[in-house]
């Protein structure tokens, strides 16, 4: 699992996961397309470490101009295979790709989190099964507001 945490924590990977959550598949051209601050050669040396993790699969080859054009979509795993410590270890790895976000950000002699907005919290919420589903889309519904929005 741990390698996993590592394929799956990588900014770039994330990136290209959420482009093919959002448009279902996808080729390289219309990946670093979308990804359009990413070079292109990383952009396929990203995509192989997902497709050799397992994470996406090819669902498509075109022959294009004597060039096979891949598409390729999210391989969507079964739930039921990951043990809870499969799942504690995603977690930390989650956590501590933050801490090293927020270490990389403050880094930069600019940064300036007043003016990002920068902020961190925490809640306990005392919710029912039922209320903590409709919490989850009503979060998912805000999330699709902005997810397609473009780097600027």
């Amino acid at each position: 699992m741990k390698d996993l945490t590592d394929v799956i924590m990588n900014p770039v990977r994330q990136r290209i996961s959420q482009y093919l959550i959002l448009n279902k598949t996808g080729t390289v051209n219309e990946i670093a397309n979308e990804l359009s601050d990413v070079p292109r050669p990383s952009i396929y040396r990203h995509v192989k470490r997902l497709l050799d993790a397992e994470l996406i699969e090819v669902v498509e080859e075109k022959q294009i101009r004597g060039v096979v054009e891949k598409t390729y979509s999210l391989v969507h795993p079964k739930t039921d295979e990951f043990t809870n410590s499969d799942i504690a270890l995603l977690i930390q790895h989650s956590l501590m790709s933050i801490a090293g976000n927020f270490a990389q950000y403050f880094k930069n002699e600019k940064a300036d989190p007043v003016k990002d907005m920068l902020s961190v919290s925490t809640s306990t919420l005392l919710l029912s099964d039922a209320e903590l589903m409709e919490f989850f889309g009503k979060i998912g519904n805000v999330y699709n507001e902005v997810i397609q929005n473009k780097p600027r």
